[in-house]
Formats: C-alpha cells, structure tokens, sequence
C-alpha cells in the first residue's frame, strides 16, 4: 500500500513534469520560430533590443551630465561653504582684534555708567523733594 502510493505519486509527478516540458518546448518553438519565419522573426528582435539598447544608453548619457552638472555644483557649494567659514572666523575675530571695535565697547560701557549716574542722581533728588515735602506736611501739623 505504502509502495502504491508512493508509484502513484512518482507517476503524477512525472506527468506533470513531461507537461511542462512540453509546454516549454512548445513556447521555445513558437519564440524562435522554429516552426515559421525564423530568420524574419530574429531580425524583429534584434532590432527591437538594438532600439531598446539605444534608449539605455541615452538615458545613462543624460545621466552622466546630469551626474556632472550634480558634481560642478556641489565643487562650487564646498568653495562658497570654505569661503563663507573663512569670512564667519574672521568676523567673530574682529570683536577682539579690532581697534575700532574696543573704542565703542569702551565708550558703550562708559554711557552704562553715566546712565547708571544719571539715574542715581535723579532717583536722589526725588528723594530730597520726598523728604521736604514730608517736612513741609510735618511742619504744617505742628502748626494746626
């Protein structure tokens, strides 16, 4: 029973493999014209893939400059980067170096300081006109 059933499986497996092959040589014969015009049918395939290789080969041609247009580009953007560094490391440089640059921090500080006096005075004298006005009204109620 056991070996039944195996045959029968084998056997299966065979018919289905001579139908495939049958299909595939039937396939091959019909693609190569081996049955008809193969000479004329080859032919067409050449040419087909001839113009199916030319457009290929014109899109990776405008791939290539499109590559090349991409790598000019980027030279130019790593040159501008390399510049605009240069320029950043002396402008932050500047503040420190710059003779200009610590006569106005110098007068920036002493306006900081006169506004700081200006305002001391002015918050003294406010104080003053407090203080007499509180005398005044002292000097009132000891009269009433």
């Amino acid at each position: 029973s056991l070996l039944y059933t195996f045959s029968m499986g084998t056997k299966k497996k065979i018919a289905i493999e001579d139908e495939r092959f049958l299909k595939e040589i039937t396939e091959f014969n019909s693609e190569y014209g081996l049955t008809s015009k193969r000479e004329l049918l080859i032919k067409k395939r050449v040419k087909a893939e001839i113009c199916e290789l030319g457009e290929k080969e014109n899109v990776l041609r405008n791939g290539i400059v499109s590559f090349s247009d991409l790598e000019e580009e980027i030279r130019e953007a790593k040159n501008t980067t390399k510049c605009l560094e240069t320029e950043k490391n002396k402008i932050s440089e500047k503040p420190q170096t710059d003779p200009e640059c610590a006569r106005l921090k110098k007068k920036l500080e002493s306006y900081r300081e006169d506004e700081m006096e200006n305002a001391c005075e002015a918050l003294q004298t406010e104080i003053e006109f407090l203080d007499l006005g509180l005398a005044v009204q002292w000097y009132l109620r000891l009269r009433s």
